[in-house]
């Protein structure tokens, strides 16, 4: 007969009346596929996941074996072939899985066999799944051993069966190959202890030794624990869930003149003090809401009757989810406590000597708290607001001082908290007698309990130095301005001496030709004429740069955008013919914030700077000009590839009259002149060399919100 000519129904027999089932003559039971699976899990957790894994490979195994010494009567099959497929048939009859086999090869000679195929719908993966969730290794133990005892039984071999696929660890479908055993290969071998035979008497016996060795252990450990607990410094107890003392260790029975025999009838209120019994009932209850470790302070009475104080550290004991009873400590906190009161008074005085060194400081002191709001301000910074102390806390310091300031102070606070270094920065606060102190602030993260919780500031007072610096610069300026009038007299002299000498020849051939008309001389006479009117423009020019250093300029500041001023400066400069034979390379940083400068004083620097560029390079080369944003402010840096600032230069390039031009081709007005109106807009201007040759020239002007009372000139 042929596999596929197999019919369940003329397999089995279903005898009800005599309640048996006849499978190929012999009598077969119907399981339900949760019962087996309820043996699976009895086995694995009684007996561990490999010797469950044994009993149903051997299961598997023995029905396999069985099902082929009974179908080979039956079927008398015309072939190893369909012989060995009509185990596949009879496990789909048996509702076991959906096999698909594949073709059997067969070298019987040399007794070497090999099929694979696949496994859909295996019972045994559907109740691993609902029993234990996803496996990491395959889980068809009885379908494994069932193919291996059918291909034994058929082929007269010791045939495994392998899975390496299976659903049970989330495979699509389960897939096996039937091998000799012999050719298993070496990480496979293991595979054979599985279809050994399991002698679980002995198995058994192993594991109560087991369990009696370690309930030894456990009863030596509970006792040494016991010991452990006795005799602790420390007050140690035990309670029911009543609240009825089951044990107190040695140290709690000296301290608290208890006996043993006493234990029994004592509950934990019963050992303090009677004003705290409702303390200690309620504490109890308390934990039992909690079910976790709860702490509480009362006072308990020791053997002399003497009052001390506790603290309780009480844990719920718990058996299957239910609280039966507390273990806890009794902690002396006397000496803590006296610690603490010292602590506490000794930083009452510091406290208060701080305050008192902070009010004596001539420095004015804030702290912010974490929203930015006043958490502190010293007797100094209180009068410069014009507030007392306890008035200012809580309250933003936009409230207390003008709102340039304000801001100022808010920008530094978000700075700080992020993270951000910061500058020194100046603030301006107005005065009841209508005058106003300049400020500057040194600020820092205030840090409490190891955390950041807001930030420190002092403010110095810098007015009085800032009326001196002025003072000093004007000194400066008018001991510069004696070396100008030394240097203009020298400038004037040679042209004028030059007038002067032409004028009188002049005359003379005027005189020598009265008489006539000597074309000659008409043409000296006019080349004369020539070089008075050159000269006398080169003294004006001397004469007004002079007036321009020497004269303070008021200049109204207001708000720029410096990338937008300089793009549009540039276009005019080029139309104009100030940068004409040279290419000029700009890059402007984007996101500029806006400078609070002066524009007809700044584009008469930037010009300034600009042309010396181009007259370094001799009208030829390539001027870079870069805008970008600082720590201090705006800076507008111009470089030329010119030969560079020699040594020595640098120290005098801003002096009046100090040039490195040729005589006749430059004043040395122009540096001075940029230097002042630097000053008068309250930027700087610095120079170098460049790495790659030819000379730098920096500006720096002060961001808008960076200026303190910068409505005063003209916001």
């Amino acid at each position: 007969m042929r596999s596929d000519e197999l019919d369940f129904h003329s397999l089995i027999d279903f005898l009800p009346e005599t309640g048996s089932i006849r499978f190929c003559g012999r009598r077969a039971i119907l399981v339900h596929a949760d019962s087996m699976g309820a043996l699976r899990k009895e086995l694995v957790e009684t007996v561990g996941l490999d010797i469950a894994k044994v009993i149903l490979t051997r299961y598997g195994f023995s029905c396999g074996y069985e099902d082929a010494e009974l179908l080979a009567g039956y079927m008398h099959p015309d072939s190893l072939e369909e012989f060995i497929l009509g185990g596949p048939r009879t496990h789909m009859f048996s509702g076991i899985a959906e096999v698909e086999p594949g073709h059997p090869e067969i070298d019987h000679g040399h007794g070497r066999y090999r099929m694979s195929g696949r496994w859909r719908h295996s019972y045994e993966a559907e109740q691993h799944l609902r029993l234990f969730g996803r496996s990491e290794d395959p889980v068809c133990w009885t379908l494994t051993g069932y193919a291996s005892g059918f291909a034994s039984r058929v082929l007269d071999a010791d045939m495994i069966c392998v899975e390496h696929a299976c659903e049970g660890r989330g495979d699509a479908h389960c897939a096996w190959t039937l091998m000799n055993a012999s050719d298993c290969a070496p990480e496979l071998a293991g595979l054979r202890e599985y279809f050994k035979p399991l002698n679980i008497r002995d198995r058994i016996n192993v594991l109560e030794s087991r369990v009696l060795e370690r309930t030894r252990e456990l009863e030596a450990s509970e006792q040494r624990y016991r010991n452990l607990i006795e005799d602790l410094p420390e007050m140690v107890f035990a309670l029911h869930a009543s609240g009825r003392l089951l044990h107190l260790n040695k140290a709690a029975r000296l301290r608290l003149g208890v006996s043993e025999a006493q234990l029994p009838t004592l509950r934990l209120k019963d050992l303090v003090q009677p004003e705290y019994v409702a303390r200690a009932a309620g504490f109890l209850k308390d934990i039992a809401v909690r079910r976790s470790t709860t702490d509480i302070d009362v006072v308990m009475s020791d053997a002399a009757g003497r009052p001390f104080p506790v603290r309780l550290q009480v844990e719920p004991v718990f058996k299957d989810d239910k609280i039966v009873g507390y273990s806890g400590l009794a902690l002396d906190i006397s000496a803590q406590l006296e610690r603490e009161r010292a602590l506490t008074e000794y930083a009452r005085q510091l406290e208060s000597r701080e305050q008192q060194i902070q009010d004596v400081i001539n420095d004015a002191v804030y702290i912010l708290d974490g929203t930015g709001r006043l958490a502190f301000i010293n007797a100094r910074m209180a009068e410069l607001l014009g507030t007392a102390p306890e008035a200012a806390l809580g309250r933003p310091v936009g409230e207390l001082m003008p709102a340039a300031s304000a801001a100022r102070i808010d920008k530094d606070f978000t700075r700080r908290i992020g993270g951000e270094g910061g500058q020194p920065f100046e603030i301006m606060l107005a005065q009841g007698d209508g005058g106003s102190v300049l400020l500057e602030v040194n600020s820092a993260l205030f840090i409490g309990n190891d955390t950041a919780d807001g930030v420190i500031g002092v403010a110095r007072d810098i007015t009085a130095r800032r009326q001196m610096e002025q003072q000093l610069a004007q000194a400066n300026r008018l001991s510069a301005l004696g070396q100008f009038a030394s240097g203009v007299a020298h400038e004037i002299n040679n042209p004028l001496g030059l007038v002067s000498g032409y004028a009188e020849e002049l005359q003379a051939l005027l005189d020598a030709s009265a008489g006539g008309q000597d074309l000659p001389l008409l043409e000296t006479l006019r080349r004369g004429l020539i070089t008075i009117q050159q000269q006398a423009h080169r003294c004006k020019a001397i004469t007004d740069n002079l007036l321009s250093f020497s004269r303070r300029q008021s200049a109204a500041l207001e708000t720029v955008d410096v990338g937008l001023f300089l793009a549009e400066r540039l276009a005019f400069f080029n139309d104009a013919g100030l940068t004409r034979g040279v290419e000029v390379a700009v890059a402007i940083e984007p996101g500029l914030p806006p400078a609070l400068t002066s524009p007809a004083l700044l584009e008469q620097v930037v010009q300034n700077l600009l042309k010396n560029a181009r007259d370094a390079m001799n009208g030829k080369g390539r001027i870079e000009l870069g805008v970008r944003s600082t720590a201090e402010g705006i800076e507008i840096e111009i470089g030329d590839e010119g030969p560079g600032l020699a040594p020595g230069v640098i120290e005098h390039v801003f002096d009046p009259f100090f040039t490195t031009k040729a005589p006749g081709k430059g004043t040395g007005l122009g540096l001075s002149i940029c230097y002042s109106i630097m000053n008068e807009i309250r930027g700087r201007i610095s120079c170098g060399n460049r790495a790659q040759g030819g000379a730098w020239f920096r500006v720096l002007l002060p961001c808008a919100d960076e200026i303190p009372g910068n409505r005063a000139h003209g916001q």
